[in-house]
């Protein structure tokens, strides 16, 4: 069970191709392999290769005919298909449909040791299935050769990224070398991962072990009572967790056979102990994903088994530009941090980004204290690192939605807020709100900048402009900060304002009028910037 990628160059398909990137990666196990049909790097964030999922060791083929022109989109769709632990890519039609490899990719497939692979450039006649066969039966031939499944899983998972090193990763790989379905299991019979082979059969693997699986003992390769012509094996793993836990397969056709079932209970216990502490941070992390994706429940199930009220959950944090190592180090302090502010605290790395979910802080005080600390030391290593802070949240719903209009507004805010370091909800809705006025057109547009038209009037009016949106978005109408900023004296500011006042008519700070006025600063800087 050992198919590397240089044994695939040698398969008659690829007799004639060229490795032109990521020579490092050529001893990397192959699993399978599949075709990339998507240009859109964020379906294969989002569908293909979820945080939950690692398909990991497969070989894409690919002719990027969908944006042979767009060096951008291939090249971020490369570093995707890195992140979700493929091994390498084959290219076809170069020179054909697509005109050239660019530099970048390779550039990209070595620093990664991500194999890339060229089929003879200028070959229209050059078929997909030809390899897809050559490599599908190279992979059969070799699963039917007797081996070590223990050895050859904890190879791949030791090479797997470090946050997919997890007893979750182990049961994939599991399935996809052994064709079969699997669960982990409590005593109590709560699953704590599951992973299914084919894919798509979740729920049913799901509601038909916990139907039946405090029925079951431990036995080997019996009629599997909820899914025809298969048969199941439970069996216990005794790992150095205090608690005993239970692994579950159900293989459809040919049954596995009592060797296969114990390699895979050994892989199981030995990931456990190896990766333990991971194994719980993972599934803390399934709950987090259970409330961000609004899956209640998957989120009600996850929340019984940790013990955690998600009803009190009513606060989210975000660390957004961190370095990605830097990140991972820092976790569990991070939130350590946010647990001496709060009661309840579901956090974890969510898409590369570390979320906390927390219940009502005790005190504005301490909440601020606690994303000082945990800004100050993401920024020593990572100077664009903001902390979104979404407050005052009903539900786990409200959180998804706080957590899309980050997803979605958060460069903007930076935009109109350049000198933040911490943007809370209100922000990133005025941001959401001034790119709506934007996108409804240039008279829209023009319309919500209006109350700063006033200022024309005035010769100095660019000078008046820049510290009327100053003043108001970045220094919080203070006087002292704002000639700070500007490098000006306090006196040249005070001078400004009370020109800006003349010619508005009021002063700024004057409620409800300045409202106007700061939204149409917001949407100035939104579009001095798009321009």
């Amino acid at each position: 069970m050992s198919v590397t990628v240089s044994d695939l160059l040698k398969l008659p398909s690829l007799q004639h191709a060229r490795v032109i990137g990521g020579a490092g990666g050529l001893k990397k196990v192959v699993s399978s392999i599949s075709v990339l049909e998507s240009t859109d790097p964020g379906v294969l964030i989002n569908e293909v290769f979820r945080h939950n999922k690692y398909p990991g060791s497969e070989i894409v083929i690919t002719g990027f005919l969908n944006c042979i022109n767009d060096v951008e989109c291939q090249c971020s769709n490369l570093l995707r298909l890195i992140e979700g632990g493929e091994v390498g890519m084959v290219l076809y039609y170069v020179g054909v449909y697509l005109p050239r490899v660019d530099r970048r990719l390779i550039e990209i497939a070595d620093a990664n040791d991500f194999v890339l692979i060229c089929m003879p450039e200028g070959q229209r006649h050059l078929r997909y299935s030809d390899l897809i066969t050559d490599v599908t039966e190279c992979i059969y031939k070799d699963r039917l050769v007797p081996g070590s499944l223990v050895s050859d899983i904890l190879a791949r998972i030791s090479s797997a990224p470090h946050h997919q090193q997890t007893v979750g990763t182990a049961l994939q790989m599991l399935c996809a070398e052994l064709g079969c379905s699997a669960a982990l299991t409590t005593h109590e019979g709560n699953i704590l991962n599951l992973a299914t082979w084919p894919s798509g059969m979740e729920d049913t693997v799901r509601e038909g072990i916990e139907r039946c699986l405090q029925l079951l003992t431990e036995q080997i390769c019996v009629p599997c009572p909820f899914l025809a012509d298969a048969e199941m094996s439970c069996v216990s793993i005794r790992s150095d967790l205090a608690q005993p836990l239970h692994l579950a397969l159900i293989k459809v056709g040919a049954p596995l056979g009592a060797s296969l079932v114990e390699q895979a209970a050994d892989i199981v216990r030995i990931c456990i102990n190896i990766w333990g502490k991971q194994h719980g941070a993972v599934a803390i992390h399934e709950l987090l994903r259970a409330i961000l994706q609004d899956e209640p429940l998957k989120m009600r199930r996850l929340a019984e088994i940790f013990h955690v009220d998600v009803a009190s959950l009513h606060e989210l944090w975000m660390l957004c530009g961190a370095d990605a190592g830097e990140v991972e180090e820092r976790m569990e302090q991070d939130l350590a941090l946010a647990r001496q502010c709060a009661d309840t605290v579901v956090g974890a790395i969510y898409e590369g980004q570390p979320v906390m979910c927390l219940s009502t802080p005790h005190s504005l005080r301490e909440t601020e204290s606690a994303i000082r600390e945990i800004l100050s030391c993401a920024l020593k290593t990572s100077p664009d690192a903001v902390v979104v802070r979404c407050s005052g949240l009903s539900n786990t719903t409200s959180c998804r939605r706080a957590y899309l209009l980050t997803l979605d507004n958060l460069e903007d805010a930076k935009r109109i807020f350049p000198h933040k370091r911490m943007f809370l909800q209100g922000e990133l809705e005025l941001a959401a709100s001034c790119r709506k006025r934007i996108d409804e057109g240039e008279t829209a547009a023009v319309r919500r900048t209006m109350p700063l038209a006033a200022l024309q009037a005035d010769r100095e009016y660019h000078d008046l402009l820049d510290t009327a949106c100053v003043y108001l978005l970045d220094c919080d109408s203070s006087v002292t900060r704002t000639a700070e900023m500007l490098f000006l004296h306090k006196n040249t500011i005070k001078y400004r304002l009370q020109r800006i006042a003349d010619l508005l008519g009021y002063r700024l700070g004057k409620m409800p009028e300045t409202i106007e006025l700061y939204r149409s600063a917001a949407v100035y800087r939104l579009l001095h910037e798009v321009r």
